[in-house]
């Protein structure tokens, strides 16, 4: 008798102990560039909804796509496409984010054109990954390995550098163009990442992000006169 009390108090509660379950951590890795925090509260959101409690990490990139990998954490904002396929354990998520720049970004006054990566007396802020995007063979200048890439800006403001690689949309393209030159250099695609764990998940967030991806450009298109050079997170390396 007993037990089928128990299992009666199961059937009509049960349901009831369910909903009242915390939602489960989701950790979200997200790197410090300038205009990329409407991205981060774009995924939050998502996962929000999908019924996670969203911890947002800033990591730098290198470190950010290891962490990815190993399965320390979920998934990462953004992306560069070609870079995140490297990673075996990394699902690039469709559809694409944007169609970004990989841009070469120059001191006011001073020669910029593409010819520019294969003068050996010019020395360019970089980083390998920015690099690996180039040509073979096409970049022949000093490579000034730069990780931390809140900084490029502040360098070639302050004459320090006058050239630097940078990944850039028509957003940012607007406000560094009041201060720099600027040459693109390839059209590249920046994606949503997360770990293959969650490929069950995979088809829940791909109609998320085509649901509000539309809204979002839209709304971004129409922020482009707020801009923040620094992200509010702090900074972390790209």
């Amino acid at each position: 008798m007993k037990t089928c009390i128990f299992i009666i108090y199961l059937l009509i509660f049960y349901p009831f102990i369910s909903s009242a379950q915390p939602p489960k951590p989701f950790l979200l890795t997200h790197i410090v560039y300038p205009d990329l925090d409407e991205y981060s509260e774009l995924f939050v959101e998502i996962y929000t909804e999908l019924g996670f409690k969203v911890e947002l990490i800033p990591t730098p990139s290198l470190r950010g796509l290891i962490l990815l990998n190993d399965g320390v954490v979920n998934a990462d904002v953004v992306r560069i496409n070609v870079i995140a396929k490297t990673y075996p354990n990394v699902i690039v998520v469709t559809p694409e984010l944007k169609r970004v720049s990989l841009s070469l970004i120059c001191a006011k006054g001073v020669p910029c054109n593409r010819g520019v990566l294969a003068d050996k007396n010019i020395s360019i802020l970089a980083n390998e990954r920015m690099l690996a995007l180039l040509d073979d063979g096409e970049f022949k200048s000093i490579h000034v390995d730069n990780e931390l890439f809140s900084s490029v800006l502040s360098m070639l403001k302050a004459d320090r550098y006058h050239y630097g690689i940078y990944v850039i949309d028509e957003v940012i393209k607007n406000h560094f163009a009041e201060n720099f030159q600027i040459v693109e250099l390839k059209k590249i695609s920046i994606n949503h990442v997360i770990h293959k764990k969650h490929i069950g998940l995979l088809p829940r967030i791909q109609e998320k992000i085509r649901a509000k991806l539309p809204g979002f450009n839209r709304m971004r298109l129409g922020n482009k006169n707020h801009f923040e050079p620094q992200a509010k997170f702090g900074q972390a390396n790209y």
